[in-house]
């Protein structure tokens, strides 16, 4: 029986001292993660980190008897894209890449001239960077008249196949490439009643990339 009794009192000493071992490791924990008598040098730099922003606009034409007929000409819809970049106030210079494509959410145009197949929805990008001030042809009247999804890649330089896009800023200063994308719609001397009513629809899309 005394056995017994000693056997519980060590087997509460032992819970005992387990509990104080876990209380005591636990403040330990909390104590260094909240500060504490913890001491550390604090270093606080004033300074800018290179920032990008895009903006975009869908693409929408639609072909109806209002607003195509004979002698209304050809029916066109603009809409515009930026890349923004400010480079950080540390470095001399930075440079910030990306892509743009232009996304075809849909379109149902068709050739109304075969076996021809004038081209009679067409695509125009121009792009404008800060420093030049003034917009140049990237894509010029690309035939989409068909194309009903998918991706059109735009490229740095008028009808190139080089499509990363390269903004270089100097310290602290912020640089726009402004696209123009351009929809026409064609209007040829023929019948063109199959594309009464038809629409297409898409949108511009940037993306961050590597510089090479």
């Amino acid at each position: 029986m005394e056995n017994r009794k000693n056997t519980i009192l060590l087997t509460v000493i032992a819970v005992a001292t387990l509990l104080v071992a876990v209380v005591g490791a636990t403040f330990a924990y909390f104590t260094a993660q909240g500060g504490g008598d913890v001491t550390k040098n604090l270093n606080v730099v004033t300074d800018t980190s290179d920032s990008a922003t895009f903006t975009l606009e869908p693409i929408s034409i639609t072909a109806n008897q209002t607003n195509f007929a004979q002698g209304q000409g050809d029916q066109s819809k603009t809409a515009t894209g930026t890349a923004s970049f400010t480079a950080n106030s540390t470095d001399e210079t930075s440079e910030f890449c990306y892509t743009l494509t232009i996304s075809v959410a849909s379109n149902d145009f068709v050739y109304t001239t075969a076996p021809t197949n004038t081209p009679e929805l067409v695509l125009d990008v121009t792009k404008k960077a800060t420093a030049a001030g003034s917009h140049t042809p990237v894509i010029t009247a690309m035939d989409i008249t068909t194309k009903t999804s998918g991706d059109i890649q735009v490229p740095t330089t008028n009808e190139g196949d080089e499509y990363t896009h390269k903004i270089t800023a100097s310290k602290s200063q912020t640089v726009v490439d402004e696209f123009k994308i351009t929809l026409a719609f064609k209007n040829l001397e023929s019948d063109q009643n199959a594309n009464t009513g038809k629409t297409f629809n898409g949108t511009m899309k940037f993306s961050k990339v590597e510089c090479a």
